[in-house]
């Protein structure tokens, strides 16, 4: 979450902090909750699809594209800034498993409602998302988007496998790391803190996937890269002693978003979450 701060941005908040820290802290959190565009596409994005994707419309008015037209349903989610598009390459191996890849756009991205997007806001466009569908296999997520799908299955997500690439295990810390940057005060970073509680609905650290515990029916995979500059690989090692039942898969040079065209990443993947029997997901 958020993107580059102007210079002149942290002065001024930490002005307006010292005299209306609540309205800072508003401010602050509508900034850090809207993206601003979406970032440049991968290389792998733009080349020819192995398998074609169509437009959809879920419930809610969710926006996602779609790969393949039977078989059992997986739902995924891209993160700040990305697209559904990231999804090509996973998408066209699950489809080669008679899968078919439900890719959301994410609120506040593109043609989905919502002009903001929070680990709490893409969780809940999951789970309305999943009651599109009469099951959904397995959920997939990149980045925030990873983080956002862990929390759906605390919220209630019935689905019985969970793949995070490249995500943080502690979301949460963006909050204070912004606040930092913005230069506010102690009493506007308190406001901010609320603010952020009161949107998640408990604690907002009490959602981070750190904190979660896996159903015993849950099969977890965490795909990181130790060079990944934008979410840091001790994020995903933080789950191993609390998921102890997760699969972790750790890569080299792969950096934040080739992961999800590297074809071993790709072939791990699809595999693992195309694995175990489920009835395939219907239309409800």
């Amino acid at each position: 979450m958020a993107d580059e701060i102007p210079v002149w941005l942290p002065r001024a908040f930490g002005l307006l902090g010292r005299v209306a820290p609540g309205l800072a802290a508003r401010a602050a959190a509508e900034l850090l909750t809207r993206p601003r565009g979406r970032n440049a596409p991968q290389p792998w994005e733009l080349e020819p699809p192995l398998f074609a994707s169509r437009a959809v419309t879920l419930k809610g008015g969710l926006r996602a594209l779609a790969w393949g037209e039977t078989g059992p349903i997986v739902l995924a989610q891209h993160g700040w800034r990305g697209r559904p598009t990231q999804f090509g390459r996973i998408a066209a191996a699950l489809v080669a498993r008679r899968c078919r890849l439900v890719a959301l756009d994410a609120p506040g991205h593109g043609s989905s409602p919502g002009k903001r997007a929070t680990p709490r806001l893409l969780a809940d466009s999951l789970l309305v998302a999943a009651s599109s569908f009469a099951e959904i296999h397995a959920v997939l997520g990149h980045s925030l988007g990873g983080a956002a799908a862990a929390i759906a299955l605390e919220l209630g997500l019935d689905t019985r496998r969970l793949v995070m690439i490249g995500s943080p295990s502690r979301p949460s810390r963006f909050i204070a790391d912004y606040a930092e940057r913005m230069g506010l005060q102690q009493p506007a970073r308190q406001a901010l803190d609320r603010w952020f509680d009161a949107h998640a609905g408990r604690p907002a650290a009490a959602l981070d996937p750190v904190c979660l515990r896996l159903g015993e029916e849950v099969e977890a995979l965490v795909v990181h890269d130790r060079h990944d500059d934008v979410i840091a690989v001790g994020e995903a090692q933080l789950l191993e002693p609390v998921w102890p039942r997760a699969r972790f898969l750790y890569t080299s040079g792969l950096g934040h978003r080739d992961l999800l065209a590297d074809s071993v990443v790709v072939e791990s993947v699809a595999a693992f979450l195309a694995g175990g029997e489920s009835a395939a997901g219907r239309p409800a």
